[in-house]
């Protein structure tokens, strides 16, 4: 019985060379291409953030308080602010939503007292916030995002009787 020996030839060589440097640089393409979404996925996220952020929370507070009379929009120091009042242990609290400058603020305050816009809690950069009353019960909140574009978000309270501008 004769053994046949292996011979190496140059092409099974290059072939498998070629074959690898193939999977090689398909795999930089598809690493290169997944940084390049990642990144503009979270730049996107990263413009957008303080505008759908300011959204939600000002909707959600609007939410909670979808009363007869808990919810109205007055004016502090010029600029439209959103009341809210909560009644705790007898006391009544007033709860003012407000732009100030390049932030959302928030300022929680017993009824009767003085108050001015430079006392509330920045909440978040929100610069061009604001909002507006639509009339019948809609309210319409608008904040700019870092690219230039403008995110609006209009609520309706179930409650729109109880809803008033002060």
């Amino acid at each position: 019985m004769r053994h046949r020996q292996a011979r190496s030839h140059t092409v099974d060589f290059l072939f498998t060379l070629s074959l690898f440097c193939v999977f090689t640089v398909c795999a930089l393409l598809l690493v290169t291409l997944g940084v390049q979404v990642y990144r503009s996925t979270a730049r996107y996220l990263e413009d957008t953030y303080s505008a759908r952020t300011a959204l939600a929370y000002v909707a959600e507070k609007v939410r909670q308080h979808d009363a007869r009379g808990c919810a109205a929009l007055t004016q502090l120091e010029g600029e439209t602010a959103l009341l809210l009042t909560d009644e705790i242990d007898g006391s009544i609290y007033e709860t003012y939503i407000y732009p100030d400058g390049e932030y959302l603020c928030e300022l929680t305050v017993r009824q009767g007292t003085a108050v001015s816009a430079d006392m509330g809690q920045q909440i978040l950069e929100a610069e061009g916030f604001s909002i507006t009353d639509m009339g019948d019960g809609f309210l319409k909140f608008t904040a700019p995002d870092s690219q230039g574009g403008t995110y609006t978000f209009l609520l309706h309270l179930r409650n729109s009787e109880g809803f008033s501008s002060v």
